[in-house]
């Protein structure tokens, strides 16, 4: 009786600034905060028209005048479909100027002048090229191609098939900007794939407890240090396999000699060359390579890139239409950066450079004098909107409010649609000219969170030891009171292509958004290891994984200290995945800074993770037996001293399950008690409306080991 008469006054004094209009968590995923948005927006394919959907009416918009240039009803979609009636406007998809494509139905309905009206499509695509009626279908553990050419007869992509040979799916544990398993050239004549054989691998039981005797399956998870799948790349001739029935294919003749992992996959213009960028297995040389679409024979290296830690092709060549030139990304000044090569592999000249990085390519006006991109310039925590004269080499920044700029291109880049965000904006969308910059207001969406009462957000930057600035991201409670003394939430991620502290609206999220409505100050810092500070910054952590993004953490929480405000014994820390290993490698190595934890599906060895992400940063434990050893988090479990909640996925398949349960049995041997919670039925992460549950446990565990 005495412990909540303590917890309930230390409560009150804590959340004393907490009034009822707090974030309704379980509302979160029933729409409650949605931020108005235009619906549907897109911009009509070979026009200057935007659309976008209102009151079950799709309109075009003139991208000059803004004037109404067509509208499309409900009922005139229905008619298309012979009176196959619909309730409301699907969402949808432009083809071309003519046609738009329904996912939800599954159709391509014509809105032009065309007799044919609808087409009804292929079920169980997985991939497809719509304007040529072209789909890769996966079937009964078969991937097939159908093409309108010959009626949508299913031929099978390739017959050099077997027990766990995989077609279909991304390979490399979908490194490298990997999202699938095929590639259709830009005319629809070849399907480039990928045949990934696992019979080299072992296998990895997932344990499935639905069943009343519990059943499991197995999973290919190829560790550090072991045995990887071996990968090839074939090339599908979509016309001559028409024309017979039957698959008429043949494999790139690739070597291993040149890079194991097959990466950023490309058909030129003209689909006579296919490109892959090689990276080898110690990750540290890429390889771009031509090689003849025809033969499939090795045309020539175009480019080569060595880094003594690590190189990481993520993005593919851009070509260009009108010329033998092409673009390629590259962090071999220290930052991602733009450079211009000829077909021959020459370059010709170095297109951005700076201390920033470009963070996304958007293409090429129509006569190609012109390329657009995004980049952190000026601001590593926002995104802005560039275009590049090809000539002069000049860049010009095409937005200018202080935040992150997502754009979205016309066909012929004349204009494109901003969506921005800042701290203070949810979201405005503006029309903009791409050339003389004129801009009109689209939409200026309304806090969906003014009923609540949240908190002021800070974005601050403090120093490390090696005199590097890190952003940090501070969440006030509501009713703020420097006078006042507070507990601290400190959430975690910290690692390789992660960027938590943004100058967006609601930076942190709903969840860090509600705990400082709770009475917490939320802090989070990006150390060492994370994205968009250049190779420097984010490589620094090679084979040692955890030790200087720790010193950087450390860093946050002793300026945290130094404010009068702050709690000290009352510091606690979430994270998930790489967050998980984080927040356990904080209280293994400095438990006395730490009152309680929480963490989910945490990385606990490295030996234990995936090749692809694993060896890129840790080499393989052959190599660095010590690096494995001080950062595993085994030998330091006896040291925590933090409250601690572990959660994880009983069917997680990315950070594996015997993870958290090696680290259970080493407490067990070691003495120390540790909270556990399995969700049985969720992978890496929770997710849907569990994700409401999972909020609340950690809410419940911090509140419940706060120290008077």
């Amino acid at each position: 009786m005495k412990r909540f008469v303590v917890i309930a006054l230390l409560l009150s004094a804590y959340w004393g600034c907490v009034n009822a209009q707090t974030i309704d968590l379980d509302a979160v995923f029933t729409g409650k905060y949605q931020i108005d948005q235009l619906k549907n927006l897109s911009w009509r394919p070979s026009t200057q028209q935007y659309s976008y959907l209102q009151n079950d009416t799709l309109f075009c918009f003139d991208g000059k005048s803004g004037q109404i240039k067509e509208q499309i009803t409900l009922s005139a979609i229905s008619d298309k479909r012979d009176g196959k009636r619909l309730t409301k406007f699907p969402y949808f998809e432009w083809v071309d100027k003519d046609h738009i494509y329904f996912p939800s139905l599954n159709e391509i309905i014509s809105i032009g002048s065309t007799d044919v009206k609808v087409k009804v499509l292929p079920d169980n695509w997985i991939d497809a090229d719509l304007k040529h009626l072209l789909f890769v279908i996966k079937e009964d553990n078969q991937v097939y191609v159908k093409s309108e050419k010959n009626n949508f007869q299913p031929i099978l992509l390739c017959p050099d098939t077997g027990t766990n040979i995989v077609f279909g799916s991304t390979v490399h544990r979908s490194e490298w900007g990997i999202d699938e398993g095929q590639y259709i050239s830009p005319k629809g004549n070849y399907i480039a794939f990928y045949r990934m054989d696992e019979s080299m691998v072992e296998d990895y039981p997932i344990i499935d407890i639905n069943e009343h005797i519990a059943t499991y399956s197995t999973i290919k998870y190829p560790m550090a240090g072991q045995t990887s799948h071996q990968v090839k790349v074939g090339i599908f001739d979509v016309n001559r396999s028409v024309e017979v029935n039957r698959s008429i294919y043949h494999y790139v003749q690739t070597d291993l000699e040149d890079g194991e992992f097959l990466t950023n996959i490309t058909f030129s213009p003209d689909e006579k060359s296919l490109f892959i960028a090689h990276v080898n297995r110690e990750q540290n040389q890429m390889n771009l390579i031509e090689y003849d679409v025809q033969t499939g024979k090795k045309v020539k290296i175009l480019i080569q890139e060595y880094d003594e830690r690590y190189v990481e092709p993520q993005t593919r060549p851009l070509f260009f239409n009108n010329s033998s030139s092409f673009i390629w990304q590259s962090r071999r000044d220290g930052w991602n950066h733009l450079y211009l090569y000829n077909r021959n592999g020459d370059l010709i000249s170095q297109l951005t450079e700076g201390k920033w990085e470009v963070t996304e390519l958007c293409g090429l006006d129509p006569k190609e004098r012109y390329l657009f991109y995004t980049s952190t310039n000026p601001s590593p925590i926002g995104n802005y909107i560039y275009s590049l004269n090809l000539k002069s080499k000049k860049s010009t920044c095409l937005t200018h409010k202080d935040g992150t700029h997502y754009p979205l291109f016309s066909d012929d880049k004349s204009y494109f649609i901003d969506y921005f965000t800042n701290l203070e904006t949810p979201r405005q969308i503006e029309l903009i000219n791409s050339y003389n910059g004129k801009s009109k207001l689209l939409l200026n969406a309304k806090n969906p969170y003014s009923s609540t009462h949240l908190g002021r957000t800070e974005i601050l930057t403090i120093q490390n030891n090696e005199g590097d600035s890190l952003y940090c991201r501070i969440i006030f409670p509501p009713n703020f009171n420097s006078s006042k003394k507070y507990p601290v939430f400190l959430y975690v991620y910290g690692g390789p292509h992660s960027q938590l502290v943004t100058n967006s609206f609601m930076s942190g999220g709903v969840f860090l958004n509600y705990m400082a409505q709770q009475g917490y100050i939320v802090f989070t810092l990006d150390n060492r290891g994370t994205a968009k500070r250049g190779a420097q910054f984010e490589q620094a952590i090679h084979r040692k994984l955890g030790v200087l993004e720790m010193e950087d953490q450390m860093a946050g929480v002793r300026y945290l200290l130094s404010q009068p405000y702050v709690d000290a014994k009352n510091i606690s820390l979430d994270g998930w995945s790489y967050g998980g290993f984080m927040v356990l490698s904080l209280i293994s190595t400095y438990p006395e800074y730490f009152n309680s934890a929480t963490c989910g599906g945490p990385v606990v060895d490295w030996s234990g993770y995936e090749i692809m992400y694993g060896e890129r940063y840790m080499d393989t434990p052959q190599e660095n037996p010590e690096g494995y050893h001080s950062t595993s988090i085994l030998p330091k479990v006896k040291n925590i001293n933090a409250n601690l909640l572990i959660f994880h996925g009983g069917k997680d398949d990315v950070v594996l399950w015997q993870h958290s349960l090696k680290l259970l049995n080493q407490a067990v041997e070691d003495g120390i008690l540790i909270n556990y919670f399995v969700y049985p039925n969720h992978e890496h992460n929770v997710r849907g409306l569990d994700r409401v549950h999972l909020w609340k446990m950690i809410e419940q565990h911090h509140k419940t080991y706060l120290k008077q």
